[in-house]
């Protein structure tokens, strides 16, 4: 199993690798063989860009998510006075 970091590192060139699969597929000098061939490694290339960029997504949603948590307590949080003044 891939771990999910490698998947993101690696992205750029599987996409890249997929968008050349696709190009290779129109051929029309293709055997049934060879375009079932292909299909099968631009499905897997699929699968594992689709993986990494759900990973993508989680994670900045994860990120959004504490971001915001911040800017909560930030805004709800009550100042402290200044040393040397009343507070009313």
């Amino acid at each position: 199993m891939v771990r999910t970091t490698d998947k993101l590192k690696n992205f750029e060139a599987n996409y890249g690798k997929l968008e050349e699969l696709v190009k290779a597929l129109d051929a029309p000098d293709l055997t049934l063989k060879e375009s079932l061939d292909l299909f099968e490694k631009a499905i897997k290339l699929s699968q594992s860009c689709e993986s990494a960029l759900e990973y993508a997504r989680q994670r900045a949603q994860a990120l959004a998510e504490v971001h915001a948590a911040g800017q909560d307590t930030e805004e709800t949080a009550v100042p402290e006075p200044e040393e040397g003044t009343l507070d009313l």
